[in-house]
């Protein structure tokens, strides 16, 4: 009894734990599955590590992987690859929670504080209405993209394709779009440079929508459907600070970033392109390398400078409450923030004429700080085993960390040891770094039962 007692706490003490194990099993299962020969195409022997892999993630919504796909995975491995992206983009408790929901069957408050936790929400008020409403924009753009890309591309015939090989290759995009993972089947394992070298734009500007919709947060989309029902009965509603604030900043910094690329590669991949087809990459690049890991260029003909600053990207990500990965926009933005007001010397920080609130700026530094660590720690120990540049084993970590999924081709080369520290490194990605970090926290509520004296040390 002592014993079940204590693997009942280590599993579900908190929050936290609950969510870092559900994902792990899940991972588990999911590289067993693809383990399975029946997951596989004839003469395809993958090991389970590199299954392992490919479950970590396809469930973190990253995009690497040790072997191209479109050669190695079955019509079996392919759909469970599709659950496997659903269930990391959606996040498997709001899909669990939302299933539930769906059904008319009730929730208890813990199983509701849980959901709270995956999905950053600050309280379960309200949340039974973001479940609904964030599920159903998910689902409707995922449903809409099928239809229209799996027409496009059986009248298009961008290679020689059935429609129903086309609405396979549409309904792994979808997931695979919203949920920023970046994976495809598409063939030669060139991912869009098949449709960008046939002057081929549209899917290309339709996977943008879906991969930036993926990227803003789930918040935003589950305001846009309130919004949507609210215009049809023809009532007023205004959009929240969040949603709003979220859909700028992410709008401003692939702004921002698309002129930068632009002018870093204009004399180099892009040199030789015509405006359009210049215009095209450079914003598909930019919309992807945040978070999602499609391509529609060679980046290993990237100057060392853009390689450095698409790294950058990755470690911003994606918005929080969202299928992407790395710090976050809104962490970047607190830290900045943060950094003015020290500068002003005030007191405290602010936002929108609002004080932001002390236990937000910790929180943002923790995930800077750690984030930092993860990322040139994890770095340091591939650099020891693997016989590789720095800026490439750089590129690839924070690429996992982001789970994003671009690579320089470095990840089937790596050996058992660095797939590992790279599937943590997605792992962590996944589930949060917050998140990661109160794993080792035994306690359901933080108390300060003892008040301790200060003391200031000297910095900087």
């Amino acid at each position: 009894m002592a014993i079940i007692n204590f693997i009942k706490n280590l599993f579900t003490k908190t929050e936290a734990r609950k969510i870092f194990f559900i994902y792990l099993l899940l991972a588990f299962i999911g590289g067993l599955l693809l383990w399975l020969p029946i997951s596989q195409q004839k003469m395809v022997r993958m090991s389970f590590l590199d299954t392992l892999f490919i479950s970590i993630s396809e469930l973190s919504s990253t995009g690497l992987t040790p072997v191209p796909l479109h050669s190695s995975l079955s019509l079996f491995g392919g759909i469970v690859s599709i659950l496997l992206l659903e269930i990391g983009g959606i996040g498997i408790i709001l899909l669990m929670t939302s299933l539930t929901v769906f059904l008319g069957r009730k929730i208890g408050i813990k199983e509701l504080n849980v959901v709270a936790f995956e999905q950053n929400q600050f309280t379960i008020k309200n949340i039974f209405s973001f479940i609904r409403n964030a599920v159903i924009a998910i689902l409707v753009l995922q449903f809409f993209y099928i239809i229209i890309m799996s027409l496009y591309l059986f009248i298009k015939q961008p290679w020689e394709i059935s429609y129903w090989g086309s609405l396979y290759q549409s309904i792994f995009l979808a997931v695979s779009s919203f949920a920023n993972a970046g994976f495809d089947l598409l063939p030669n394992n060139e991912s869009f440079i098949i449709f960008q070298k046939n002057g081929l734009y549209f899917p290309q500007i339709l996977t943008m929508l879906l991969v930036f919709l993926g990227g803003i947060g789930f918040w935003p989309l589950a305001e846009s459907v309130v919004w949507i029902k609210k215009t049809i009965k023809k009532e007023k509603y205004r959009f929240s600070f969040l949603a709003k604030l979220l859909v700028l900043i992410h709008f401003l910094l692939w702004l921002f970033s698309s002129i930068i690329f632009y002018f870093l590669e204009r004399s180099n991949s892009l040199s030789t392109l015509s405006i359009s087809d210049s215009m095209i990459v450079t914003t598909f690049m930019t919309t992807a390398v945040r978070s999602a890991g499609f391509y529609n260029t060679n980046i290993n003909t990237w100057t060392p400078a853009t390689k450095f600053f698409m790294a950058l990207l990755m470690f911003i990500g994606a918005a929080p409450n969202s299928s992407g990965g790395g710090i976050r926009l809104t962490t970047l933005l607190l830290v900045i923030i943060s950094l003015y007001s020290f500068g002003k010397r005030r007191k405290q920080a602010f936002l929108h004429k609002k004080a932001i609130k002390e236990e937000a700026l910790k929180k943002a530094y923790v995930v800077f700080t750690a984030a930092i660590i993860l990322v040139f720690l994890s770095s340091f120990l591939i650099l020891i085993i693997e016989n590789l540049e720095m800026i490439e084993v750089f590129f690839e970590v924070l690429s996992a960390f982001g789970t994003v999924g671009l690579s320089l081709s470095v990840t089937p080369q790596l050996t058992s040891f660095s797939k590992v520290i790279l599937m943590i490194v997605m792992f962590i990605g996944r589930i949060g770094i917050l998140t990661f970090i109160q794993i080792l926290d035994t306690k359901k509520e933080t108390t300060n039962v003892v008040s301790y004296s200060e003391i200031d040390i000297i910095v900087g």
